[in-house]
């Protein structure tokens, strides 16, 4: 059989081309699902946070309104009617107002309060530390005082970037500052004649402190990241095993093929050898037949008168039996016989070829240990089943080259099968090529023909059995012949 060609880099490559792309595009596709979560998780946190900042930023104005609102009410009008004006440098005033403020913001998350003059200066602070500070307005301040009805900024006092990595934020970490008018009490329109122009009477600043608000969002951004990242893991993994078992069947496949391909050029090739031999076997048989019945007809009429041409004459006979055997070798192979289907106890097939073969071994020290139990039956051409045998046990004599032993052990498989194997104590097959025995014409020896196993192989195919080969771990070859049970055997 000609040996299977290998397949080229170029072709693996092309086999593997489309499920490489796959791989290729599964890192790709992972790669931007990172990439576009985080982008999306940064963009979802940011809104999120806007919005959470503009809720705050609503809630900051109500408040401030009301504390301007409190404020002109319970402090600034009682203030005025019994002193005439507000001068908070007054012990009394000031805690007065405290009293206020303090009432107000009972139970709320303001970090801070002041409250400046025109000159930006600071008037009252819940930090009575701060007062009459005039380095604490920021640029709300003056807006207000040119008339802007409020102001917002946001204090961070930790990047962003690191607040996310951060586990625990500190409290104070982002503070919303709101910067909003004191001013006269519309609902005093009394005292408000021109509605249209409230004076400014300080400006009111408030500090909240929105770090639960930052770590939502965060929270956020994290869930939406790990998230992303999780599905996109399943789908990677999703992809990459998908793309591993289509690449090993596709792999299957085309060895499938290649195989198929190898059989089929053989198939063709051994088709036409086929006929090519039987033609020539043809013609070589019929003189090679005249040549050894003359030779024994000339060695029974000179076996007493010509002493001398007698070895030639053995000689020429032996040379044309064996010719013979070796044309029949190639037809048999060339045009193998369709066996019948017939119950054959396999234990007498085995024999009468040792009946056959016994004085041979016992000459050249062969011990034969027959193990297959009686009867033992298949379903085939025992005339066919015996060449078999005959070649194998003869391969076996061959490989022993000397004293030896060989075993023959018949057993039934779990499937149904039964299983004939040979093992002799020779040298083996060699290990690099286990199978090449089985190709036509492969021979170490040199007067082989190398079909002897292939002969084998036809005829066990041909009763649908197959034939494996293999070394015994203390050494020696091992064939195995495996045939479907008989119906008779599979009662049994």
């Amino acid at each position: 059989m000609a040996e299977e060609r290998s397949p080229s880099l170029k072709e693996k490559r092309a086999s593997g081309l489309p499920f490489s792309l796959a791989r290729f595009f599964s890192w790709v596709s992972l790669v931007l699902v990172l990439v576009s979560s985080v982008i999306l998780a940064l963009f979802i946190g940011n809104t999120t946070t806007a919005t959470l900042l503009d809720s705050q930023e609503e809630y900051a104005l109500l408040l401030a309104e009301n504390l301007n609102k409190q404020i002109f009410r319970r402090f600034t009008l009682p203030v005025t009617y019994a002193s005439g004006r507000v001068a908070l440098g007054d012990p009394v005033q000031y805690r007065l107002l405290d009293e206020v403020v303090q009432s107000l913001l009972h139970g709320l998350q303001i970090e801070t309060i002041r409250i400046y003059d025109s000159n930006f200066a600071v008037t009252y602070s819940t930090n009575q530390s701060e007062v009459r500070r005039t380095d604490l307005y920021t640029t709300g301040i003056p807006l207000i005082f040119q008339g802007i009805p409020h102001h917002f900024d946001v204090l961070t006092f930790i990047p962003y970037v690191q607040a996310l990595f951060t586990p625990s934020l500190p409290a104070g970490s982002f503070q919303l500052r709101t910067v909003y008018p004191l001013s006269i009490d519309k609902d005093f329109e009394q005292l408000n004649r021109a509605a249209q122009d409230t004076p400014v009477l300080g400006a009111l600043e408030i500090i909240q402190d929105v770090t639960s608000h930052y770590k939502m969002a965060i929270r956020s951004q994290w869930l939406i990241m790990a998230g992303f990242l999780v599905s996109s893991l399943i789908l990677f993994i999703l992809l990459q095993v998908v793309a591993r078992q289509a690449e090993r069947i596709l792999a299957e496949r085309m060895a499938r093929t290649r195989q198929l391909e190898a059989e089929l050029h053989q198939s063709e090739k051994l088709a036409s050898m086929g006929r090519m031999v039987a033609s020539i076997a043809h013609e070589i048989r019929n003189p090679l037949g005249i040549i050894r019945s003359s030779a024994e007809f000339l060695i029974r009429r000179h076996t007493t008168t010509d002493n001398g041409s007698q070895p030639i004459l053995q000689a020429i006979y032996d040379e044309a039996c064996r010719l013979g055997t070796t044309v029949n070798d190639f037809l048999d192979y060339a045009r193998p016989r369709q066996p019948r289907q017939d119950d054959v106890n396999v234990t007498d097939v085995l024999g009468k070829a040792m009946a056959f073969l016994g004085s041979e071994f016992q000459r050249q020290g062969v011990e034969v240990v027959l193990d297959v139990p009686d009867p033992f039956l298949i379903s085939g051409d025992a005339d066919l089943l015996y060449r078999a045998f005959y070649n194998v046990l003869i391969n076996a004599q061959q490989a022993i080259k000397g004293t030896g032993r060989i075993e023959i052990h018949g057993a039934l498989r779990d499937g149904g099968g039964l299983e004939l194997s040979f093992c002799d104590s020779g040298p083996g097959f060699p290990p690099d090529g286990l199978n090449k025995p089985l190709d036509p014409f492969y021979t170490t020896k040199d007067t082989g023909t190398g079909l002897g196993l292939p002969i084998v192989q036809s005829i066990v195919s041909s009763h649908g059995g197959t034939l494996e080969l293999a070394n015994a771990e203390e050494g020696g070859a091992i064939v195995r012949l495996i045939f479907p049970a008989a119906d008779g055997q599979r009662a049994g």
